[in-house]
């Protein structure tokens, strides 16, 4: 291995990344309580217990990833115009907003991105093993 090579981060350690941020995800979910349109709705109560559960690859929550990002961003968007999709884009940690209610719909935000990135990354590791091994045999 080269210097220039990164020491790549273990599949456990990934997953337990993503079973507890998606945990947080819940707990904070269930603090803000952002509305989701339609049917979705009434199955979402089971995707955050799946979640709590540490299950973040159900195939019954594929669809409804997208439909709480929309949530999220509509949210904050009709609380503060235009905040949702600029929090969705951007790192919004030190942002000063003087605003309690904001300030938790902000940190659920966080949250989402952290499990989105987690999630994604145990995706992507996980795929780079099977090529991995597909190259090397």
């Amino acid at each position: 291995m080269t210097q220039s090579q990164e020491i790549l981060p273990d599949l456990e350690f990934l997953a337990l990344q993503a079973i507890r941020t998606g945990r947080q995800l819940a707990k904070s979910w269930r603090a803000s309580f952002p509305e989701i349109d339609g049917k979705l709705h009434a199955k979402f109560g089971n995707t955050l217990i799946r979640l709590n559960e540490g299950e973040v690859f159900s195939s019954y929550d594929e669809h409804i990833w997208p439909k709480m990002e929309q949530a999220l961003v509509k949210d904050l968007n009709e609380y503060r115009d235009g905040y949702g999709s600029y929090a969705l884009e951007s790192d919004t940690r030190y942002d000063d907003l003087w605003d309690r209610e904001l300030e938790e719909k902000r940190r659920l935000m966080e949250c989402w991105k952290a499990f989105k990135s987690a999630r994604q990354m145990l995706i992507d590791r996980r795929r780079s093993v099977k090529y991995a091994a597909f190259f090397a045999g």
